[in-house]
């Protein structure tokens, strides 16, 4: 650990603020999927920070990770356990695969044709 300039934390009431008003969250129906009441999902808004566990609900409700909006408030240069995501990748390996066995049965069909 190295010491650090102090990064100031967001405004978790404002994230969530700005999301729900972007996708027309209605705080009535939230606050129902959440089996809370209105005015405590309106309260949420106002708070600078919140607990873990009520982030995750408002997560699993709205179907939005805000843990990883939060994440990418952070340096880059900060480490993670989050594996990373090798599908890409894997995909692309795979296509270069096929893109080889393609191009070596165009030669083979040039050859038998005589185009070769």
């Amino acid at each position: 650990m190295k010491t650090q300039k102090k990064l100031i934390p967001p405004h978790l009431g404002n994230l969530l603020k700005t999301y729900y008003k972007t996708n027309r969250i209605n705080k009535s129906g939230l606050a129902r999927v959440m089996n809370r009441s209105r005015a405590t999902v309106q309260d949420y808004e106002e708070r600078k920070s919140l607990q873990c566990n009520v982030l995750w609900d408002i997560c699993v409700a709205v179907e939005h990770n805000f843990f990883a909006d939060l994440a990418a408030q952070l340096p880059q240069t900060y480490t993670t356990n989050v594996p990373e995501d090798t599908t890409q990748a894997q995909r692309i390996a795979q296509l270069e695969e096929e893109n080889k066995i393609l191009a070596g049965q165009l030669e083979l069909l040039k050859g038998v044709m005589g185009k070769g």
